[in-house]
């Protein structure tokens, strides 16, 4: 077996031998006697029905750890599988306690070896903090609850009492001397151990998180730029100098890769850079070197060269997508396909606009004024900055390169611009950044890319490169491809993947391909997100601008939310209370009689149950959230609640007709009716009909009333009907506004058209 196999196998059967325990620790402990020293203690602990479940968790916990090869999670996996071994045999589970527990332990001291990941010296070091600090915290609101609530708890307590006693509980053996004579003291107790169990895996968590990461030297950057420079002949060499990008250089320091780190993903940005014969093993480097850290080993836009030297180095390929390349020395403006293109050239020079290249360094005032250019072109497009395969705007980059400008004549102001960024032994040039203002003359981008074509042209370039099309061109007829083509065919109102290859094809570019690299085939949907997640920039709001944006995009949600678990959280500390707040709050027909219509809303707010109902709760913050950021907040309120009106109202009134001859609908109908699930329902009924996309949407809503349809059926119950009531209200309200609009059209006359022949109206 394989390293990775090995550690896959040792994971599954961690996670295995953690639910093994769980279930042991559901059985009664057998009782024990004996002597009151160290046997007695270690029964007392084995017969706890809190070490066991710590255990299990334990083992579940660390999985993952143990499946990225980590040494730390491997400690921790030896402790808690001794501790479920031990604890086991004390509850007299020898099958499924100590035996499955003996197994583990053995193969994980068989393969110790297989755990190679290093770890920071400091990450233990915050987990001992984190660790330290936490139960300090605990110990002392165990200790403050305990001494300040000792009447709900069947003796008193003193305050050496209430520490002896907290520290019990924090180690997770069941408190001796106090029993809870109530439903707050009970909580009391469960919440320290749960509070101290939340501290462990919280230290653990940090401990597991542990990796080496040597932070970049100017000795490394030198040792990059020549390698560079002697080697680098692929489009995104550049893209290796920016921050971003980690760099693992091969044993002899002559071939490097650059990578970003990616949760556990390592996603190197092409294949290795070197000399040509020592890439193979510099890919075999690379990969050894994630397999220490516990990492998945992944390669993104390789070219046709490179593939060879991964495929050596025993890593698979698929093809991702085209490279666009505009042959720059056969290609001319002249051509009859690009008369549309001429007269936008025309009309941008005869509007007084020209391309100049800025002098370097460029100047603070012109930084600024391509920053409000960049920040135009971002708001206009909904356009956001990247990395990874691109750079992002800022003063020091743009004064690294090549920086051109499509700017008025007179008035000097600038509408566009591109940067030029060095290929080092490429053929092809490249740019990076091309951003415009939205109040530019059209033609703008057609004339900045012209001026580079002639460029480069100029500068002995045989091409110019215009990126990559993702998925463009997949052939393969594997499960991988035909999934990729179907994204590629089915996704362009998401991500204009057509739409991005038929731009880059009116330049008639020759199209290469490109590659990713990947270990075993289960690696992929990790490379895919790390793929996605890599491109992004983190989030320079500070956590409370980034909490006020999420109120100001979910304020329905966040509002309505709070106030059914506020009255949910009361009617669940105190149930009597509940009867009050329903009649105060909830809507029956001798409601409606007396015009107490404000009742309306309200009743939306509260249950008809005490408690905290899992299932509404559920219901309720999955679907308005998405309501909210698909419709709006003013249509998902007045949907959310005239519907629950409508479909209450449609049951109040048939309940009053049937009343007179059904007791059963004469007693429901002087209930008192509330609770938000018949409003999520009309969201989610609303979500479903007005997806973009045909298929989903037929899907979704057969779902939707599917579910609703055999609940009706099948239950025979009066909310479930109200939740079909409401959806179906939903439904007609958001296809409303197209039936009016098709009938108000007015009918178009039917043009008359003629027999060529016999000239008479056919």
């Amino acid at each position: 077996m394989t390293a990775r196999q090995v550690r896959r196998l040792l994971a599954m059967a961690a996670v295995a031998l953690g639910v093994i325990s769980l279930v042991v620790s559901a059985t009664n402990a057998p009782h024990t006697s004996g002597d009151r020293g160290a046997g007695h203690v270690l029964r007392a602990i084995g017969t706890t029905r809190y070490v066991l479940p710590f255990a299990a968790m334990a083992l579940i916990w660390i999985g993952h750890g143990l499946q990225r090869a980590k040494r730390n999670a491997w400690r921790v996996a030896i402790v808690a599988t001794i501790a479920a071994g031990v604890t086991g045999a004390t509850r007299g589970q020898l099958l499924l306690g100590t035996i499955p527990s003996v197994v583990m332990l053995v193969m994980l001291i068989h393969w110790r070896g297989s755990f190679t990941a290093r770890g920071d010296p400091s990450r233990p070091r915050d987990a001992a903090r984190v660790l330290l600090i936490g139960v300090g915290v605990v110990f002392a609101y165990g200790t403050l609850g305990l001494y300040f609530l000792d009447s709900e708890f069947s003796e008193t307590t003193t305050l050496a009492q209430s520490m002896r006693e907290t520290a019990r509980l924090l180690v997770l053996l069941p408190a001796s001397s106090i029993g809870p004579d109530s439903v707050h003291g009970q909580w009391l107790l469960e919440s320290v151990r749960v509070a101290g169990l939340i501290v462990v895996l919280t230290a653990v968590t940090r401990l597991l998180m542990a990796f080496s990461l040597r932070p970049r030297s100017a000795v490394q950057r030198r040792l990059v730029v020549d390698i560079l420079e002697q080697w680098a002949d692929t489009s995104l060499a550049y893209f290796h100098l920016l921050d971003d990008k980690l760099w693992f250089l091969s044993a002899d320091e002559r071939s490097f890769v650059g990578y970003v780190l990616v949760g556990s993903t390592a996603l190197a940005l092409g294949e290795p850079i070197g000399p040509p014969a020592q890439r193979t093993e510099t890919v075999r480097q690379f990969v050894e070197h994630c397999e220490l850290n516990g990492w998945v080993p992944a390669f993104h836009q390789v070219t046709e060269r490179g593939v060879g030297a991964l495929n050596a180095a025993g890593m698979k390929t698929t093809k991702i997508g085209e490279e666009a390349i505009v042959s720059v020395q056969n290609w001319s403006i002249d051509r009859p396909e690009y008369k549309s293109l001429r007269s936008a050239i025309r009309r941008v020079e005869r509007a007084g606009y020209e391309v100049v290249e800025l002098p370097q360094p460029i100047d603070d005032a012109t930084v600024a004024e391509l920053g409000r250019v960049s920040q135009r072109w971002m708001a206009d497009g909904r356009h956001r900055e990247r990395t990874f395969t691109v750079g992002q705007f800022g003063a020091e980059y743009l004064r690294h390169t090549t920086v051109l400008v499509v700017r008025h004549r007179d008035s000097r102001r600038i509408a566009a611009f591109a940067n030029i960024v060095p290929t080092f032994k490429g053929n092809d040039g490249n740019f990076d950044m091309m951003r415009r203002d939205p109040d530019a003359p059209n033609g703008v981008m057609e004339y900045l890319f012209v001026a580079m074509i002639r460029r480069f042209r100029d500068d002995g370039r045989s091409g110019m490169t215009l990126g990559l099309a993702p998925m463009a061109n997949i052939t393969g007829d594997s499960v991988r491809d035909r999934a990729m083509r179907l994204a590629y065919e089915r996704g362009e109102r998401l991500f204009s993947y057509q739409g991005l290859r038929r731009f880059k094809d009116k330049w008639n570019p020759q199209w290469v391909p490109l590659y990713l690299g990947y270990h075993v085939e289960s690696d992929l949907p990790k490379v895919v997100v790390a793929i996605a997640r890599a491109g992004e920039l983190p989030d320079p709001r500070s956590v409370l601008g980034r909490l006020r944006d999420i109120v100001r995009r979910l304020p329905a949600t966040l509002s309505l939310g709070a106030l059914v678990l506020w009255f949910m959280g009361i009617t669940a500390q105190d149930p009597d209370a509940h009867p009050g707040i329903l009649k105060a709050l909830g809507l029956a027909w001798r409601d409606l009689l007396h015009l107490q219509l404000w009742r309306l809303p309200t009743a939306e707010l509260v249950e008809t149950r005490p408690g905290l109902l899992l299932s509404n709760v559920a219901l309720f913050f999955l679907v308005l959230p998405i309501a909210e950021w698909r419709l709006g907040t003013r249509r998902t309120v007045v949907t959310f609640f005239v519907c629950d009106w409508i479909s209450t109202l449609i049951t109040l009134v048939s309940l009053r007709v049937a009343a007179p001859f059904d007791h059963h609908a004469a007693a429901l109908l002087r209930m008192r009716d509330g609770g938000p699930s018949a409003g999520a329902w009309a969201l989610a009924a609303t979500i479903a009909i007005m997806l973009p996309w045909r298929r989903p949407r037929l899907v979704l809503t057969a779902m939707v009333f599917g579910f609703l349809g055999v609940a009706v059926v099948f239950h025979h119950r009066l909310f479930d009907l109200q939740h079909l009531l409401a959806a179906l209200a939903a439904v007609a309200i958001a296809l409303l506004p197209g039936v009016i609009k098709r009938r108000r059209a007015p009918r178009q006359e039917q043009p008359v058209r003629h027999n060529t022949t016999i000239g008479v109206p056919i």
